[in-house]
């Protein structure tokens, strides 16, 4: 008899783990599953989101390959910190984009300073201004075509045909449409190190350099 209220608790926890075990089956079954082209861009996203420098070499229109680098950082602005992009090209044009309103360039050949900031930092594969973009389209499961290795979005007023390493996802190379501007150009992840921070920081409002 001393058994029992054993037997009945082991019997109660096997019922429980089976109603919860089913009830966790249904749940999982029931929710739908992301449609490859959003599961494509986390993975990209994801590769934006773990690095805070990006090396790229790209062209607008039919004009000479530039090499950039572009660094997400802190800035100080105002007195205040702020999270931003710094794009330096090797042309001597430095495009800084702090949140929440900062936007200044300067240097650079007349055709970059007249090329729309946005396509500058998306062409540069400033990390944090795509994978917000892909993040969110991914969530949204809306505004995203795949076509093989390539994934198309837009952001803002900007079309990007985003091209990924088949095995890994690893964004490699893009192409940008705008109104006025369009360019194409590969990107590279890199490491930030102390010397390339103070390098890229320059003449910029970086906080601790």
């Amino acid at each position: 008899m001393s058994r029992g209220p054993w037997v009945t608790a082991g019997v109660a926890g096997v019922i429980a783990a089976a109603v919860l075990g089913t009830g966790f089956v249904v749940q999982r079954t029931s929710l739908p599953v992301p449609p490859p082209a959003a599961q494509t861009a986390l993975r990209a996203a994801t590769w934006f989101q773990r690095y805070r420098l990006v090396e790229s070499a790209f062209r607008i229109g039919d004009g000479p390959t530039v090499h950039g680098t572009c660094l997400q950082d802190w800035f100080t602005v105002g007195g205040h910190r702020h999270r931003g992009a710094a794009l330096r090209l090797d042309s001597g044009f430095v495009l800084l984009a702090v949140l929440p309103h900062t936007l200044q360039a300067r240097g650079g050949t007349i055709v970059q300073s007249a090329t729309p900031p946005l396509v500058l930092l998306e062409l540069g594969g400033c990390p944090r201004v795509l994978a917000r973009r892909l993040a969110t389209l991914a969530t949204q499961r809306r505004g995203l075509t795949q076509t093989g290795n390539t994934l198309a979005f837009t952001l803002k007023a900007t079309h990007i045909r985003l091209t990924l390493d088949p095995r890994s996802g690893l964004p490699v190379a893009l192409r940008v449409v705008a109104r006025d501007a369009e360019g194409v150009g590969r990107i590279r992840f890199a490491t930030v190190t102390t010397r390339i921070r103070h390098h890229l920081s320059r003449g910029l409002p970086v906080y601790g350099s």
